[in-house]
């Protein structure tokens, strides 16, 4: 599907963001996956890559949800979001960088 130009930016918006660590990778492609469904990630790899990084993580809490999670409980997850952060890290940077380079 042909992405508007709200779409685009968006995407050059939140790559930028996880490139600067402004985002984390989780968030990042938590926030790109919307996207995903469009051509804002040219790359059906990429795009593929998005959509299984937010399948695989979608049970983390990140964001603004974790204030709804009791501290116990986040303090596990947490473990498993900073294993998830390094395993997809470099897969979700390089789309970031083809996002901002295309």
């Amino acid at each position: 599907m042909m992405a508007s130009e709200w779409e685009q930016e968006r995407a050059r918006e939140i790559s930028e963001a996880v490139l600067q660590g402004q985002l984390s990778i989780l968030e990042g492609a938590s926030a790109l996956c919307p996207l995903a469904r469009t051509d804002a990630i040219a790359s059906e790899a990429d795009r593929r890559t998005i959509i299984g990084v937010e399948s695989e993580t979608d049970h983390l809490p990140i964001g603004e949800v974790r204030r709804l999670w009791a501290p116990s409980v986040l303090e596990e997850k947490d473990l498993e979001i900073a294993r998830c952060e390094a395993l997809y890290r470099d897969n979700v940077i390089g789309v970031c960088q083809r996002i901002l380079n295309k």
